[in-house]
């Protein structure tokens, strides 16, 4: 058994090439500048975001009891329907 450590260059070449553009890129996707935006802006966003999340989540657990009053009407159509079909055939 060999205890001699092999190292391929360009594969670590390769990966550094990779890291220093990954690197590059998170540069040039940050803003140059952060003027304006301050802690109160930032508060006031989430403020705002977590406001629609309320809204939506009120409208859909609205939506949600629609659904639900009108499956159970269908249900109970059904019911009534099955229990109408059998009566009459029973009388034939």
């Amino acid at each position: 058994m060999s205890r001699e450590i092999k190292i391929d260059a360009s594969e670590v070449k390769r990966a550094l090439h990779q890291a220093k553009q990954a690197g590059a890129h998170i540069h040039s996707t940050l803003p140059k500048t952060i003027k304006g935006k301050n802690e109160l802006s930032t508060t006031e966003k989430i403020e705002k975001i977590n406001q629609q999340l309320n809204e939506l989540s009120t409208s859909y657990i609205d939506i949600l009891q629609k659904q639900l009053v009108q499956t159970e009407q269908a249900v109970n159509t059904m019911i009534e329907t099955d229990k109408a079909l059998a009566s009459s055939s029973k009388r034939k």
